[in-house]
Protein backbone atom coordinates (compact mmCIF):
# COMPACT_ATOMS: atom_id res chain seq x y z
CA UNK A 1 0.00 0.00 0.00
CA UNK A 2 0.96 3.74 -0.42
CA UNK A 3 1.51 5.77 1.90
CA UNK A 4 -0.60 9.18 2.78
CA UNK A 5 1.53 12.41 2.59
CA UNK A 6 0.38 15.61 4.15
CA UNK A 7 0.73 18.42 1.87
CA UNK A 8 2.69 21.22 4.38
CA UNK A 9 3.07 24.04 2.07
CA UNK A 10 0.98 26.17 3.66
CA UNK A 11 0.46 26.82 7.22
CA UNK A 12 -2.98 26.24 8.35
CA UNK A 13 -4.75 28.59 10.26
CA UNK A 14 -6.99 28.36 13.52
CA UNK A 15 -10.38 29.13 12.77
CA UNK A 16 -10.16 31.25 15.78
CA UNK A 17 -8.50 34.49 16.52
CA UNK A 18 -8.97 33.73 20.21
CA UNK A 19 -10.22 30.41 22.35
CA UNK A 20 -11.11 27.27 20.92
CA UNK A 21 -11.31 26.93 16.83
CA UNK A 22 -10.59 24.58 14.51
CA UNK A 23 -7.47 24.38 11.33
CA UNK A 24 -7.68 22.23 8.58
CA UNK A 25 -4.79 21.19 5.96
CA UNK A 26 -4.70 19.17 2.74
CA UNK A 27 -3.97 14.70 2.75
CA UNK A 28 -3.19 13.00 -0.39
CA UNK A 29 -2.45 9.33 -0.95
CA UNK A 30 0.67 9.64 -3.20
CA UNK A 31 2.20 6.97 -5.69
CA UNK A 32 5.52 5.59 -5.72
CA UNK A 33 6.80 8.09 -8.37
CA UNK A 34 4.95 11.34 -6.69
CA UNK A 35 1.74 11.23 -8.05
CA UNK A 36 -1.76 12.00 -6.21
CA UNK A 37 -3.67 8.67 -6.69
CA UNK A 38 -7.17 7.50 -4.96
CA UNK A 39 -7.31 7.65 -1.34
CA UNK A 40 -8.51 4.07 -1.61
CA UNK A 41 -4.86 3.23 -2.75
CA UNK A 42 -3.38 3.80 0.58
CA UNK A 43 -4.00 2.27 3.89
CA UNK A 44 -7.08 4.34 4.77
CA UNK A 45 -6.74 3.21 8.84
CA UNK A 46 -3.18 5.21 8.94
CA UNK A 47 -4.59 8.11 6.98
CA UNK A 48 -3.63 11.92 9.17
CA UNK A 49 -6.65 13.70 10.14
CA UNK A 50 -7.54 16.24 7.95
CA UNK A 51 -8.85 18.58 10.68
CA UNK A 52 -7.74 19.22 13.78
CA UNK A 53 -8.95 21.05 17.10
CA UNK A 54 -6.98 24.33 17.97
CA UNK A 55 -6.17 26.70 20.94
CA UNK A 56 -5.07 30.51 20.55
CA UNK A 57 -5.46 31.43 23.79
CA UNK A 58 -8.10 33.05 26.38
CA UNK A 59 -10.09 35.44 24.53
CA UNK A 60 -9.67 39.38 26.03
CA UNK A 61 -12.82 41.14 26.71
CA UNK A 62 -13.28 44.94 26.02
CA UNK A 63 -16.33 47.47 26.21
CA UNK A 64 -18.04 48.38 23.13
CA UNK A 65 -20.43 51.08 22.85
CA UNK A 66 -22.07 53.11 20.26
CA UNK A 67 -22.12 56.80 19.39
CA UNK A 68 -24.92 58.60 21.70
CA UNK A 69 -27.75 59.18 20.47
CA UNK A 70 -28.14 62.36 18.50
CA UNK A 71 -31.92 63.31 19.88
CA UNK A 72 -32.38 64.36 23.48
CA UNK A 73 -35.25 62.92 25.79
CA UNK A 74 -36.87 66.12 26.14
CA UNK A 75 -37.84 68.40 23.21
CA UNK A 76 -37.06 71.43 25.33
CA UNK A 77 -35.04 71.70 28.76
CA UNK A 78 -33.35 68.95 30.44
CA UNK A 79 -33.05 65.34 29.25
CA UNK A 80 -31.11 62.89 28.52
CA UNK A 81 -29.60 60.66 25.76
CA UNK A 82 -28.69 57.03 25.57
CA UNK A 83 -26.37 54.57 23.73
CA UNK A 84 -25.54 51.33 23.74
CA UNK A 85 -22.81 49.16 25.88
CA UNK A 86 -21.90 45.50 25.82
CA UNK A 87 -18.79 43.71 27.16
CA UNK A 88 -17.65 41.50 23.98
CA UNK A 89 -14.69 39.22 23.00
CA UNK A 90 -11.81 41.52 21.00
CA UNK A 91 -9.90 40.31 18.33
CA UNK A 92 -7.11 42.85 18.15
CA UNK A 93 -4.09 41.52 20.62
CA UNK A 94 -2.31 44.59 21.14
CA UNK A 95 -5.51 45.93 23.67
CA UNK A 96 -5.18 45.40 27.01
CA UNK A 97 -5.97 41.87 28.53
CA UNK A 98 -8.08 43.35 31.65
CA UNK A 99 -11.23 43.13 30.04
CA UNK A 100 -14.00 44.32 31.52
CA UNK A 101 -12.65 44.32 34.83
CA UNK A 102 -12.87 48.55 34.67
CA UNK A 103 -15.27 50.45 35.16
CA UNK A 104 -18.69 50.21 32.79
CA UNK A 105 -18.86 53.08 30.38
CA UNK A 106 -22.16 55.48 31.07
CA UNK A 107 -24.83 54.47 28.77
CA UNK A 108 -26.65 57.62 29.25
CA UNK A 109 -25.77 60.82 29.68
CA UNK A 110 -27.90 64.68 30.69
CA UNK A 111 -28.27 66.56 27.74
CA UNK A 112 -30.10 70.08 26.99
CA UNK A 113 -32.61 70.85 24.61
CA UNK A 114 -32.75 74.20 24.90
CA UNK A 115 -35.47 76.77 26.87
CA UNK A 116 -38.64 75.37 27.61
CA UNK A 117 -41.19 78.71 25.77
CA UNK A 118 -44.07 77.34 27.76
CA UNK A 119 -44.03 73.93 25.56
CA UNK A 120 -47.96 72.00 25.94
CA UNK A 121 -47.96 68.58 25.93
CA UNK A 122 -49.52 65.28 26.86
CA UNK A 123 -48.45 63.02 29.76
CA UNK A 124 -49.20 60.38 30.98
CA UNK A 125 -49.09 58.30 34.27
CA UNK A 126 -48.71 54.41 35.09
CA UNK A 127 -51.07 51.79 33.62
CA UNK A 128 -53.24 50.63 36.21
CA UNK A 129 -53.63 46.76 37.16
CA UNK A 130 -55.59 44.59 34.25
CA UNK A 131 -59.37 44.40 35.90
CA UNK A 132 -59.47 40.56 35.20
CA UNK A 133 -57.13 38.03 36.70
CA UNK A 134 -57.36 35.84 33.60
CA UNK A 135 -58.88 36.21 30.33
CA UNK A 136 -59.81 39.61 28.68
CA UNK A 137 -59.72 42.71 30.74
CA UNK A 138 -59.23 46.72 30.61
CA UNK A 139 -56.58 48.96 32.37
CA UNK A 140 -56.47 52.27 32.43
CA UNK A 141 -54.03 55.83 32.82
CA UNK A 142 -54.47 59.48 33.56
CA UNK A 143 -53.85 61.43 30.20
CA UNK A 144 -53.53 65.48 31.27
CA UNK A 145 -52.61 68.44 29.42
CA UNK A 146 -49.37 70.12 30.75
CA UNK A 147 -47.21 72.94 30.01
CA UNK A 148 -43.74 72.45 30.58
CA UNK A 149 -41.85 75.59 31.19
CA UNK A 150 -38.54 76.51 33.14
CA UNK A 151 -40.04 77.09 36.22
CA UNK A 152 -41.62 73.56 35.86
CA UNK A 153 -45.42 71.96 34.91
CA UNK A 154 -49.04 73.68 34.97
CA UNK A 155 -52.16 71.59 34.49
CA UNK A 156 -53.85 73.11 31.47
CA UNK A 157 -57.66 72.39 30.24
CA UNK A 158 -57.63 69.52 27.58
CA UNK A 159 -58.62 71.53 24.79
CA UNK A 160 -54.99 73.26 24.79
CA UNK A 161 -53.58 69.57 23.38
CA UNK A 162 -56.95 69.86 21.33
CA UNK A 163 -54.12 70.09 18.20
CA UNK A 164 -51.77 66.99 19.09
CA UNK A 165 -52.58 63.74 19.47
CA UNK A 166 -54.14 62.19 22.56
CA UNK A 167 -52.79 59.13 24.20
CA UNK A 168 -55.08 56.31 24.94
CA UNK A 169 -56.42 56.19 28.51
CA UNK A 170 -57.37 52.78 27.89
CA UNK A 171 -56.00 49.69 26.85
CA UNK A 172 -57.59 46.25 25.98
CA UNK A 173 -55.21 43.26 28.93
CA UNK A 174 -54.91 39.68 29.13
CA UNK A 175 -52.51 38.49 32.03
CA UNK A 176 -53.27 34.49 31.16
CA UNK A 177 -55.44 32.06 29.72
CA UNK A 178 -58.29 31.50 32.49
CA UNK A 179 -58.24 27.73 33.89
CA UNK A 180 -60.89 25.31 34.15
CA UNK A 181 -62.77 23.82 36.80
CA UNK A 182 -65.68 21.53 37.65
CA UNK A 183 -67.98 22.84 40.07
CA UNK A 184 -71.62 21.54 41.39
CA UNK A 185 -74.48 22.04 42.96
CA UNK A 186 -75.69 20.06 46.52
CA UNK A 187 -77.15 16.71 45.97
CA UNK A 188 -81.23 16.55 45.28
CA UNK A 189 -82.99 14.49 47.81
CA UNK A 190 -83.44 11.30 47.57
CA UNK A 191 -86.02 9.74 45.03
CA UNK A 192 -87.22 6.99 47.89
CA UNK A 193 -86.96 7.16 51.96
CA UNK A 194 -86.18 3.52 51.75
CA UNK A 195 -85.37 0.47 50.34
CA UNK A 196 -82.87 2.23 48.07
CA UNK A 197 -83.32 5.22 45.91
CA UNK A 198 -81.04 7.57 44.06
CA UNK A 199 -80.09 11.01 44.37
CA UNK A 200 -78.62 13.88 41.66
CA UNK A 201 -76.92 17.22 41.59
CA UNK A 202 -76.05 19.10 38.06
CA UNK A 203 -72.10 19.36 36.99
CA UNK A 204 -70.72 21.94 34.93
CA UNK A 205 -66.95 22.94 33.78
CA UNK A 206 -66.60 26.35 34.12
CA UNK A 207 -63.79 28.94 33.21
CA UNK A 208 -62.69 31.56 35.57
CA UNK A 209 -64.59 33.98 34.44
CA UNK A 210 -67.74 31.77 34.73
CA UNK A 211 -67.95 30.77 31.51
CA UNK A 212 -69.10 27.45 29.75
CA UNK A 213 -65.40 25.35 29.26
CA UNK A 214 -64.52 22.25 27.83
CA UNK A 215 -60.81 22.43 29.53
CA UNK A 216 -61.88 20.00 32.45
CA UNK A 217 -60.24 17.24 32.68
CA UNK A 218 -62.88 14.05 32.47
CA UNK A 219 -61.27 11.71 35.07
CA UNK A 220 -61.79 14.19 37.66
CA UNK A 221 -65.31 14.95 36.57
CA UNK A 222 -67.45 14.73 39.87
CA UNK A 223 -70.37 11.84 39.86
CA UNK A 224 -74.32 13.69 38.72
CA UNK A 225 -76.01 10.51 40.43
CA UNK A 226 -75.45 8.01 43.42
CA UNK A 227 -77.59 5.50 45.60
CA UNK A 228 -79.59 6.24 48.53
CA UNK A 229 -81.89 5.50 51.54
CA UNK A 230 -80.47 1.62 51.12
CA UNK A 231 -82.22 0.97 54.43
CA UNK A 232 -85.49 -1.36 54.46
CA UNK A 233 -88.72 0.30 54.63
CA UNK A 234 -90.55 -0.35 58.05
CA UNK A 235 -93.92 -1.45 56.81
CA UNK A 236 -97.07 0.73 59.01
CA UNK A 237 -98.31 -0.50 62.29
CA UNK A 238 -102.05 -1.01 62.23
CA UNK A 239 -102.56 -0.92 66.79
CA UNK A 240 -105.58 -3.00 65.78
CA UNK A 241 -103.68 -5.53 63.37
CA UNK A 242 -103.11 -8.40 65.13
CA UNK A 243 -102.99 -12.10 65.23
CA UNK A 244 -105.91 -13.63 66.80
CA UNK A 245 -105.16 -17.54 66.16
CA UNK A 246 -102.56 -18.92 67.55
CA UNK A 247 -101.16 -20.89 64.80
CA UNK A 248 -100.74 -18.16 61.77
CA UNK A 249 -97.63 -18.99 60.64
CA UNK A 250 -99.10 -22.21 59.43
CA UNK A 251 -101.70 -20.00 57.82
CA UNK A 252 -98.41 -17.74 55.63
CA UNK A 253 -97.06 -21.31 54.82
CA UNK A 254 -100.39 -22.23 53.12
CA UNK A 255 -100.81 -19.27 51.51
CA UNK A 256 -104.24 -18.54 52.71
CA UNK A 257 -103.95 -14.68 53.26
CA UNK A 258 -105.37 -14.71 50.23
CA UNK A 259 -108.99 -15.29 51.86
CA UNK A 260 -110.72 -12.12 53.83
CA UNK A 261 -111.27 -14.23 56.79
CA UNK A 262 -107.66 -15.11 57.38
CA UNK A 263 -106.64 -11.69 56.82
CA UNK A 264 -108.65 -10.18 59.72
CA UNK A 265 -107.44 -13.32 61.83
CA UNK A 266 -104.02 -13.47 61.50
CA UNK A 267 -103.72 -9.52 60.24
CA UNK A 268 -99.96 -9.16 61.31
CA UNK A 269 -98.59 -12.59 59.95
CA UNK A 270 -100.21 -11.62 56.67
CA UNK A 271 -99.40 -8.38 57.00
CA UNK A 272 -95.43 -8.91 57.22
CA UNK A 273 -96.07 -11.50 54.24
CA UNK A 274 -97.38 -8.73 51.77
CA UNK A 275 -95.02 -6.54 52.26
CA UNK A 276 -91.86 -9.07 51.98
CA UNK A 277 -93.34 -9.66 48.58
CA UNK A 278 -93.68 -6.24 47.66
CA UNK A 279 -90.16 -5.36 48.48
CA UNK A 280 -88.91 -8.64 46.70
CA UNK A 281 -90.89 -7.90 43.32
CA UNK A 282 -89.06 -4.25 44.18
CA UNK A 283 -86.02 -5.71 43.95
CA UNK A 284 -86.39 -7.87 41.27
Amino acid sequence: LKPFVVDCSSSPQCSAPCGLGQRSREVHCVSNVGDFVLDEECNMNLRPADVENCDMGACAKSWFYTEWANKCSAECGMGVRSRGVLCLNNHISSLPLEGCGSERPADSQVCNSGPCENAIEWFTGPWSQCSAECGPGSQQRSVVCLMKSDEGFTLMPPYECSSLDRPLGQQSCNLKVCGAKWYHTDWSSCSKTCEGGFRVREVRCLSDDTLSSEGCDEQLRPVEREDCSPEPCTPHVDENCRDQYFNCNVVVQARLCVYDYYKTTCCASCSRMAHKQTAHRGRS
